[in-house]
């Protein structure tokens, strides 16, 4: 029995594993490529809506403060009755207003 040497052995197993030869699948390629820019789109709408949501928090929280502040000021007690405004109608403006300021868009 003889043994095939390095470069034989080398040769046969490159044949044997070497990838069938066929023209690209384009098509294939395509659906992969739009996938990423899909991704990469989401990913970007996702990045505004946070920014957004964050801008709108931080003005919700302002809204809040200042209401806050307001139901408390002596000059508008008389406004408020005998009991001071408990802190409903305030988080009810400021829902009606963050609800006013969405945009509902399919952007």
């Amino acid at each position: 029995m003889t043994a095939p040497n390095d470069a034989e052995t080398d040769a046969m197993l490159a044949a044997m594993l070497a990838p069938p030869a066929r023209a690209g699948d384009r098509a294939f390629t395509l659906q992969v490529e739009r996938a990423i820019d899909a991704q990469a789109a989401y990913a970007r709408a996702r990045a505004r809506f946070w920014r957004s949501f964050g801008i709108e928090a931080l003005t919700v929280a302002a809204l809040l403060a200042a209401l806050w502040l307001l139901s408390s000021a002596p000059l508008l007690a008389p406004l408020a009755g005998s009991t001071h405004w408990g802190p409903a109608p305030p988080l009810l403006l400021i829902l009606l207003l963050w609800f006013g300021t969405q945009r509902w868009r399919n952007a």
